[in-house]
């Protein structure tokens, strides 16, 4: 009996090795080839990926079309704020007041306008080491289209602030002799320039005389800021100028 049962040879259980294969099966990078079913353990894993990944593309995807209608519907409603003049008459012996009309467009008359763009000659070639930086600030802000370049490049061209920094006392006065706008949307400005430093008296060389040619639009106003900043809606298109040398 002893010797049967010590050459006997039925297999005895292997606990070490069905925990370490149940291991195995529990591993985060087991191949699908380890597993009782692997082909269907296989297409739960690769379907389950397959359907998130469509269903975040979905969800990506309607987010996308709701922030294009947010930014579409804040477009059309903005500015939120804006000016349309009406016109209401009032009978001034009966006090009856009349439909109001909504006013589409108002042109001021020549002498404004006239007034406007000698005050923008003015600021663009005054040189003062106080007012100077407001002044083309303010005369810049009124500029559009071409005009936009080309008042840079006679800002270039004049260098005033480096002549500011060389001579702190350097003054050129402005006085606009004449505003032609004969023409609409066109004006000639005759001007006359003098420089000097300090409180002296400016030299006959350093008295100048030019014609400024500006195109021009009236832009109405549509919101309270740019009402107030430039009432006129006026923007200079074009700006040349021709010094005139006397004979």
């Amino acid at each position: 009996m002893g010797l049967s049962k010590l050459f006997s040879r039925t297999p005895q259980a292997q606990p070490e090795r069905v925990a370490q294969s149940d291991y195995l099966k529990n591993a985060p990078n087991t191949p699908y080839s380890l597993y009782d079913d692997a082909a269907g353990k296989f297409a739960e894993i690769w379907g389950s990926s397959k359907v998130n990944e469509a269903r975040f593309f979905m969800i990506a995807l309607a987010a996308v079309v709701l922030a294009l209608a947010c930014v579409g519907t804040v477009a059309s409603v903005m500015p939120l704020k804006e000016i349309r003049p009406w016109f209401v008459e009032v009978n001034p012996i009966t006090g009856v007041v009349n439909k109001p009309v909504e006013i589409q467009r108002v042109d001021p008359n020549l002498a404004v306008v006239k007034a406007e763009l000698a005050r923008w000659a003015e600021a663009v070639y005054a040189i003062d080491p106080i007012r100077s930086r407001d002044s083309l600030r303010w005369a810049n802000l009124r500029t559009a289209e071409k005009a936009v370049g080309q008042f840079a490049e006679f800002r270039t061209r004049e260098r005033i602030f480096e002549r500011i920094q060389r001579e702190p006392d350097l003054v050129r006065e402005v006085r606009v002799t004449a505003v032609d706008v004969s023409q609409r949307g066109t004006a000639f400005i005759f001007l006359q320039t003098a420089e000097r430093v300090g409180p002296t008296s400016p030299t006959p060389d350093k008295v100048k005389r030019f014609r400024v040619t500006l195109n021009y639009s009236l832009v109405p106003a549509k919101q309270e800021l740019d009402l107030l900043s430039n009432p006129l809606g006026l923007f200079v298109t074009f700006f040349a100028d021709t010094e005139e040398r006397a004979p």
